[in-house]
């Protein structure tokens, strides 16, 4: 159960309606504070750093979180039962205790997370002493705070100084009391996000990890209503199916699990999968994923519009065709990956998915679309920010598996190496890319709307290229290059610098526009000049 309160009402904050079950989770990182509220204008002081690097000792990884959280939206904040967070904690050699972004699981912000110190107490118990500093955002320092839940108020106030207290026992990790842990600014101005009564425990369940090398993967495009309010429009993605006796398998319904699969059983005709199976971490939503079932319904009254949402049930039920080589769930059956198993808080869902067999063979991918116009050059700053498509067809127009469909960036006839020495958000070398991959660390690999954008940290080049790689039917095949030359590799074009400004746009890493420049923060800016062309760069204040 979610609930909001708006920002512009947050007096009334007693006064909080109901949002229902179908809370989906937000995009990561298309936010930054000083949107919200003006930034504090106090520094930190010189010898204070936050605590992001892991600190030396014993790491317990990958912990199941729980806690009540407040959490700050677009224009409002919610209240949330969180289910599914991801936890740490380390045993310090210092002999201090330290717990991995406890403020607001239920939302995440940064995509670099912070970690804040618990001194001992005796007793197997540990005391964070507050305020520590949490965290820098675009410069300016934000504060975890002692808070606590004021009547009057209707909400939690903040507490000059405070202490929280836990119990570190059997590798749980145990909120004592019901103080919070709030996120403020460096003037003590509370921020609407806070946890309290926050338990990381060991997570004992393992998703299914299938390997191609033991099993024979079949591809399966799966299509499921996409709109509640046309119940005739559907979507479709490829997924991989594996029947090994009475057992049948489904991956890839979760981008960040693709290794991961759900078992079933097959009897009668029948495809039974139970409810919450574990898909394994997502770090993009800092969770941990199940994929959840359940009966659809059009709820017209949560949102004040139409939304597909569920009445959580115990399996989802498919018929079988062998001979069609198909499998249906009707409506209302559909199924849900979520993060956590007992609170919807959903990713991705697929209401009365149908599975059919999809036919792959060997195929040349159709060229990317990429032009002049598609590529920015900022030579002052020394990188330069390309946008493409590609296709998801092949040379004769026939539909491709996404998920065996990459891409090259080619620079002068040498295929860019992604280093992680550059590319923060990746964790080794990456030459071939995958269609659906994003950078969720510094978004310079992403996808919007069907376009890709990357980032490139140099300007020394002649000519930059895009290529399609598709890797079906135990073959390689490459697609033409898409190649624009760089109008001036040393400096600004004297195109652009004789053209005048006639517009500028501005977009957050969604696409989502903009009405003006934020004042800090990450964003896209899109300026048009008067002979028609166009630049987008993106902006960090």
């Amino acid at each position: 159960m979610k609930r909001t309160i708006t920002l512009i009402t947050l007096v009334a904050a007693l006064l909080i309606p109901s949002m229902g079950s179908a809370q989906r989770m937000p995009a990561k990182s298309s936010m930054r504070l000083s949107q919200f509220k003006a930034p504090a204008t106090v520094p930190t002081r010189a010898e204070e750093e936050p605590i992001m690097e892991t600190p030396e000792g014993t790491l317990y990884d990958n912990m199941y979180a729980t806690s009540f959280a407040y959490g700050l939206g677009w224009g409002d904040i919610y209240i949330q039962d969180v289910d599914g967070g991801i936890g740490k904690v380390v045993e310090g050699t210092d002999g201090n205790l330290y717990i991995y972004n406890p403020i607001s699981q239920g939302y995440i912000w940064f995509s670099i997370l912070p970690w804040i110190k618990a001194e001992p107490a005796g007793d197997g118990k540990f005391v964070v002493k507050l305020p520590q500093l949490y965290i820098i955002d675009v410069g300016d320092p934000y504060y975890a705070y002692c808070m606590h839940y004021d009547e009057d108020e209707g909400m939690p106030v903040v507490e000059e100084e405070g202490e929280i207290e836990f119990t570190w026992e059997d590798g749980v990790l145990t909120q004592l009391g019901d103080k919070f842990i709030g996120l403020c600014d460096a003037t003590a101005d509370w921020f609407y996000m806070a946890d309290q009564h926050i338990v990381y425990a060991p997570q004992t369940d393992e998703p299914i990890i299938m390997h191609d090398d033991e099993y024979y993967i079949q591809s399966y495009t799966m299509t499921y209503l996409s709109d509640p309010t046309d119940l005739t429009k559907t979507k479709d993605c490829i997924v991989d199916v594996i029947i090994d006796g009475e057992d049948i398998y489904i991956g890839n319904i979760n981008n960040n699990n693709y290794d991961s699969f759900i078992k079933g059983t097959l009897k009668d005709g029948k495809a039974t999968f139970p409810t919450r199976q574990y898909l394994g971490v997502d770090a993009y939503y800092n969770g941990h994923i199940y994929m959840l079932t359940g009966d659809a319904f059009v709820d017209t009254e949560t949102y004040g519009t139409p939304v597909f949402n569920y009445d959580l049930n115990n399996e989802i039920v498919f018929t079988v065709d062998e001979d069609a080589h198909n499998i249906v769930a009707e409506w209302p059956a559909s199924m849900i990956t979520n993060v956590g198993p007992n609170t919807l808080s959903i990713i991705s869902d697929y209401v009365a998915p149908g599975l059919v067999a999809f036919d792959e063979y060997p195929a040349t991918p159709a060229t990317p679309i990429f032009t002049d116009e598609d590529l920015s050059i900022n030579s002052s700053a020394g990188w330069s920010v390309l946008h493409f498509t590609i296709p998801t067809v092949d040379t004769e127009g026939y539909k491709m598996n996404e998920n065996k469909l990459y891409y090259n960036i080619i620079l002068d006839d040498c295929v860019y190496i992604f280093e992680p020495e550059t590319y923060i958000g990746l964790s080794s070398d990456m030459i071939d890319i995958p269609y659906k991959f994003e950078d969720n660390i510094n978004f310079d690999i992403y996808m919007s709307n069907g376009r890709h954008t990357v980032y490139l940290y140099t300007t020394d080049f002649t000519t930059v290229g895009v290529q399609s790689i598709y890797t079906a039917g135990n073959e390689e095949n490459r697609s033409e290059i898409a190649l624009v030359t760089n109008p001036n590799p040393t400096g600004i074009s004297e195109l652009t610098q004789s053209a005048q400004v006639v517009g500028t746009r501005y977009f957050d890493l969604t696409g989502r526009e903009l009405p003006t420049a934020p004042a800090t923060g990450l964003y896209l800016q899109c300026t048009t000049y008067s002979d028609g062309t166009t630049a987008t760069i993106k902006v960090v204040k």
